[in-house]
């Protein structure tokens, strides 16, 4: 009875998320029905595990690079007076552990205080350089996971992605937060804050200054470590999200650490590093969940339940595949405008990382490019020498990577005849077809 109840209520829940909006629904209804579906889609990739495995992953390599990540920040930090902020930055990531924090911290900063990069020699600077890059490549590979993206193969691109996010990142942070504090002290307490009323909002304003901060700093992570483009509107909701996710998390563990004597008495003097590690796994899991709501609400518009983003069948792809190179043939010649991913995913009805998923094997087999530092897609071969069942070929083999050999199947003569003869068929239709044939029965035929 009870599980015929559960069951129905699941049936009615699922058809009110993923129903279709209608045109006499009220205003309200489709913002909250994507809020539902996207919350059912992080919590559905939850369950599968692999948040679960990657955040492991990640508190792992960050115990390891914890120390060269803080004593290069220290030294860069100090050049410019603030290295201060750095054992900030620590009591107020590691606030919900309470006492443990602080002593995790203490003891944390005075070992990296003491670290001479000047005697570590070629070997030791290129461990410490080693540990940093690692750091940052786990980051990017797992929000590239999130986003179903591949790792970019450019070793220029790399690099500045390991400055901007591992040096610059959390210098511009620092040095943002002291002219927000200064600029808040300085200015707004000493014209605004003479009238009583004034001084008080600016006061009560200024507590929000830490949370703003925190949700900026997520954003940014999320809009410059994919190897995608992230709209900003995605990185700021997802941004958003982590912050309020952090701070409400940070108040309930800070609570467990608090009526949770016993692991003190269970783990005696290593309490403050069990408990840093599964704050930091706990960290960790946020941030990733972050990502994949950034990633999801970008993709509102192709959410499904079975599969997070709707997946293309086989002559889906066939299908895009064709359209995608006819169009982008067209605008070549004609010289209109240019085929980004983004300006593709409309035309096609597809994610813009699908847009790319599908670009990734035209491109390893010649037939198009990205152009203008990755942001454009031109064609490779003429349009009269671009052969359909060339095409074809390559999204089939594509489709193919990794599967069982035709010969080790079960075999029947008269199914392998009734293939056959659908695959000669098939073949007849497309002899010598090629992409500009599919632009001249559109009356556009290039030059």
């Amino acid at each position: 009875m009870i599980g015929s109840l559960v069951s129905d209520f699941q049936a009615w829940l699922t058809r009110e998320i993923w129903a279709k909006p209608k045109e006499d629904d009220p205003f309200f209804r489709r913002p909250l029905a994507v809020a539902a579906q996207i919350f059912w889609v992080v919590v559905r990739d939850l369950l599968a595990g692999q948040a679960n495995l990657r955040a492991m992953s990640l508190v792992y390599t960050t115990l390891l690079a914890i120390v060269p990540v803080l004593a290069l920040m220290f030294a860069i930090l100090k050049a410019f007076g603030v290295d201060d902020q750095i054992e900030t930055l620590m009591l107020e990531f590691l606030a919900p552990m309470g006492a443990q924090g602080v002593e995790i911290t203490e003891k944390t900063i005075a070992f990296v205080q003491q670290v001479n990069i000047s005697v570590l020699g070629s070997v030791g600077l290129v461990f410490l350089i080693y540990t940093l890059i690692s750091l940052i490549q786990k980051i990017q590979a797992a929000f590239n996971s999130v986003w179903q993206v591949s790792a970019d193969g450019s070793l220029a691109r790399q690099m500045a992605a390991y400055v901007s996010v591992g040096l610059l990142g959390p210098l511009v942070l620092f040095l943002a937060i002291g002219v927000i504090a200064t600029t808040a002290s300085s200015f707004l307490m000493d014209t605004l804050g003479a009238f009583g009323p004034i001084r008080t909002v600016l006061e009560q304003a200024s507590k929000l200054v830490p949370f703003i901060m925190t949700m900026s700093a997520f954003a940014f992570l999320y809009l410059v470590v994919p190897n995608t483009r992230v709209k900003l509107s995605a990185a700021l909701v997802g941004g958003a999200i982590t912050g309020l996710m952090w701070v409400a998390t940070g108040w309930a563990f800070a609570t467990f650490v608090v009526t949770s004597a016993n692991y003190a008495a269970i783990y005696s003097a290593f309490a403050s590093v069990v408990l840093g590690m599964i704050w930091l796994y706990v960290a960790w899991l946020i941030v990733l969940v972050g990502c994949s709501v950034t990633y999801y609400f970008q993709n509102r518009n192709h959410l499904s339940a079975e599969s997070g983003i709707t997946r293309l069948t086989l002559d889906q792809v066939k299908r895009v595949s064709l359209v995608m190179l006819t169009v982008v043939h067209r605008s070549f010649h004609t010289g209109d405008t240019s085929w980004t991913s983004l300006r593709l995913s409309r035309r096609l009805g597809i994610p813009s990382q699908t847009v790319e998923q599908i670009v990734d094997p035209l491109k390893r087999a010649g037939f198009v490019a990205w152009a203008d530092d990755n942001k454009c897609l031109v064609p490779t071969k003429p349009a009269d020498m671009t052969d359909v069942e060339d095409v074809l070929g390559v999204i089939i083999s594509d489709d193919h990577r990794g599967a069982a050999e035709d010969s080790t199947l079960g075999k029947d003569v008269a199914v392998y005849e009734l293939l056959q003869s659908i695959s000669a068929a098939e073949g007849a239709v497309l002899n010598n077809l090629t992409i500009a044939d599919l632009i001249a029965k559109e009356g556009a035929t290039p030059a």
